[in-house]
């Protein structure tokens, strides 16, 4: 029994009936956050645990500490109502260990290192160029990506601490002076030849001056995620990808990154995303993403670049097979790599058969790429008619077609940030992270819970046996998790 003085927060999941009947108790031993309206309970609120409440159906979830807000009420199996702490379930506040001292020592000097800039009084260089305190940002970057890359409680705790103190410590961090472009592609396409040949295309522009223009993007320092395969048998990986790119890795302005995909589908790792914003943090006005070899669904790139390039192997398909929708549809620049030696007249036909077929596929108006019938740029983004994705070009074994490669992202870049383009899309981008990293979070929450995982032996039993259909099984489970089903429409408990 739990000591009546003891204070318990939960969720109660409700449904019309249930309210009412409880309407009586709840009114006496609820404080500060209830509210009935009409005939529902507003979840998330405060209920004093006493004799009356157990008199009245009300027991105590068994095996955990009241103290720490982790008991579960729920009811008597008698079908008159149920509440659920769907909100302790899901919560790491109350049950989750804090932070010791050295955690947050190390939190501190990470934020410090990463967000440090190289000045006049640096103590010099070592062997390959690269001065001590962007030697130490290097390590402390690298840190940070392990965090936010782990699985482990702690670790998570620590990234989430460290990713806030760095958006904190940052001005104006939604306005950085950084750009994404994610590379996609089928497996042996060229991916990581092609990332080493334009980076070190990008960093050799800047030792020419002459070639710069007034106003025009050229970052000084280049930051590059290659996402290495998982096994499905044993998890691990290799992390291959960086061993094309030697000679980039050695630039000093330049910081290479592999990491494993970890079984995560659409081509990325579980948190790339948080990886490219540890990476602008610490200074890189550009980012490279690379995927794992993807097909023709993995389009979730998109939701983490700000240019979408598209690599396509010479015959890789004909007009049809560019007018399938997938990641065709939502590609910005399409590039046909190894046009080189015997390769080229067949990648030039590649090349036609996809210009072709995206002269059916337009972006909508007002998209980057939009021309005038004369073939005027249009200096008014609404006034702009649709138009194709370039296909392009290139061979990153001799370096044709990266000069114009590149011009077209400076393009691209420079009309997203001067139409606003860039900003909105990144705030998309926020949001649609939110949502996922909610569902692993409830995903993962739920199969280490006790309780559901005893439910969960249940409902598999049933099953295995052929009662339930898997669908049917996961909204038993979901209705056990939160107390209730969603019936509406609307989506409301």
């Amino acid at each position: 029994m739990i000591p009546s003085n003891t204070l318990i927060k939960y969720a109660p999941c409700l449904s019309s009936r249930s309210a009412g009947r409880c309407r009586g108790i709840l009114r006496r031993h609820c404080t500060d956050g209830w509210k009935l309206l009409g005939c529902r309970a507003v979840p998330i609120t405060t209920i004093r645990s006493d004799n009356h409440c157990a008199n009245n159906g009300w027991d105590p979830g068994s095996g955990q500490n009241a103290m720490t807000g982790s008991n579960i009420l729920h009811s008597k199996q008698n079908g008159q109502f149920s509440i659920h702490s769907s909100r302790q379930l899901f919560s790491t506040s109350s049950t989750s260990p804090s932070l010791t001292e050295g955690e947050k020592e190390t939190i501190d000097r990470l934020a410090a290192d990463i967000l440090s800039r190289n000045n006049d009084n640096d103590d010099g260089v070592n062997d390959i160029g690269i001065s001590s305190k962007d030697m130490s940002r290097r390590i402390a970057l690298s840190k940070a990506i392990t965090l936010v890359e782990s699985k482990s409680h702690r670790k998570r705790l620590m990234a989430d601490m460290l990713l806030d103190k760095l958006r904190q410590s940052t001005p104006d961090r939604n306005n950085l002076p950084s750009f994404r472009l994610g590379i996609a592609g089928p497996p042996g396409v060229g991916k990581s030849t092609f990332v080493e040949a334009l980076g070190l295309y990008i960093l050799g522009l800047n030792e020419e001056q002459s070639q710069q223009q007034e106003n025009c993007f050229q970052p000084e320092k280049l930051a590059v995620l290659c996402i290495d395969p998982s096994s499905y048998v044993t998890g691990g990986s290799i992390l291959g990808d960086k061993t094309r790119m030697t000679h980039l890795s050695y630039n000093p302005q330049a910081y290479v990154r592999p990491s494993p995909a970890s079984g995560t589908l659409g081509g990325l790792g579980s948190y790339t995303y948080d990886a490219a914003s540890l990476c602008e943090l610490a200074g890189y006005q550009m980012t490279i993403i690379e995927t794992v070899g993807v097909g023709q669904s993995e389009v979730e790139l998109a939701e983490c670049c700000d240019l979408f390039l598209l690599m396509l192997a010479p015959g890789g398909g004909d007009e049809l097979q560019g007018s399938k929708k997938g990641i065709v549809e939502v590609a910005d620049v399409l590039v046909v790599n190894k046009a080189d030696g015997e390769m080229q007249t067949l990648a030039r036909q590649t090349a036609s058969d996809y210009k072709r077929a995206m002269g059916m596929l337009r972006k909508p108006a007002g998209w980057w790429g939009g021309r005038k019938e004369n073939g005027e740029e249009e200096k008014d983004s609404a006034c702009k008619a649709p138009a194709a994705p370039p296909v392009l070009l290139v061979s990153a074994k001799t370096g044709f077609g990266i000069p114009e490669l590149w011009n077209t992202v400076v393009n691209y870049q420079q009309y997203a940030q001067s139409s606003g383009y860039h900003f909105e899309k990144r705030r998309l981008q926020n949001r649609y992270w939110m949502w996922k990293y909610l569902r692993e979070r409830v995903l993962e929450t739920s199969k280490k819970n006790p309780r559901v995982k005893r439910r969960a032996e249940e409902i598999q039993s049933s099953l295995d046996s052929g009662l339930l259909a898997p669908r049917v099984a996961a909204g038993e489970l979901w209705k056990h998790i939160v107390g209730t089903s969603v019936d509406s429409e609307d989506g409301q408990l």
